[in-house]
């Protein structure tokens, strides 16, 4: 499930005053610390402006975030939604206006469930269908699920028709929390989910919802995994603590 937020008041504060102005339709409540930079990233890949909240008060049937409230859902009435996965499809279906097909959405939509019920355990479990925080199996040759996801990412730029999309956003999101979770996973040998987390983490949108410092650590782990050289030197663990504290490369 989505995490439960973070509790001091200055730092909440701060955040929601950074990304958007009053007067927005869409109100998001979250926090950095939870998956609410999944629906920032969206939202500013399709230019859907959204006001942040603080993570409480809202109605959130279990007290977590994200949690989306969305004033102009049509028909003079509001839209709320919880869990990230739910709201990245809320957020696709508002951006595509009325001209989506149940065929297109489904492409999106299957990787966006897939994200959330199995690639969440392959990247935070120490075991496939683990969702606790306590290993991850994403650098694993021997689990299935993974060989089959570099396959595919080793085929193609983008999930959808070779197009960015909301798919995107929810598998490489999770994909980029593990260099920041686990500094010594070691993706050497799935070069194609490598590749892949070093082109979403590339995208200004990315940066602009999760940080730069985010960004940067990504950058560097991809470029280690993948031999190659870039700003910066060292992409090792040391090089990994030195960009999280340091902050990007210039």
């Amino acid at each position: 499930g989505d995490h439960r937020p973070a509790t001091d008041p200055g730092e909440m504060a701060a955040w929601c005053a950074l990304l958007w102005p009053l007067g927005m339709t869409l109100r998001l409540h979250g926090t950095p610390q939870s998956r609410s930079p999944l629906v920032n990233w969206y939202a500013e890949e399709v230019g859907l402006q959204l006001q942040m909240m603080p993570p409480r008060p809202s109605n959130h049937p279990f007290g977590q975030v994200p949690y989306l409230v969305d004033d102009d859902a049509g028909d003079g009435e509001t839209a709320e939604v919880f869990e990230s996965g739910a709201i990245l499809l809320y957020l696709a279906d508002k951006a595509a206006q009325g001209r989506q097909t149940p065929a297109r959405r489904a492409k999106y939509a299957q990787w966006v469930v897939w994200a959330n019920s199995e690639l969440d355990g392959l990247c935070f479990g120490a075991l496939p269908g683990d969702h606790r925080v306590r290993g991850t199996c994403i650098d694993r040759t021997d689990v299935r699920s993974v060989n089959c996801l570099d396959d595919i990412l080793s085929s193609t730029t983008w999930l959808v028709d070779d197009k960015f999309s909301v798919a995107d956003v929810a598998v490489g999101a999770y994909l980029a929390y593990v260099p920041l979770f686990f500094p010594s996973a070691d993706l050497t040998k799935q070069r194609g989910i490598a590749r892949y987390m070093r082109r979403c983490a590339e995208r200004p949108a990315f940066a602009k919802a999760f940080g730069e410092q985010h960004a940067a650590v990504v950058l560097k782990r991809t470029r280690a995994w993948l031999r190659e050289t870039g700003p910066g030197g060292d992409a090792g663990p040391a090089g990994l603590l030195s960009t999280l504290f340091r902050g990007p490369d210039k």
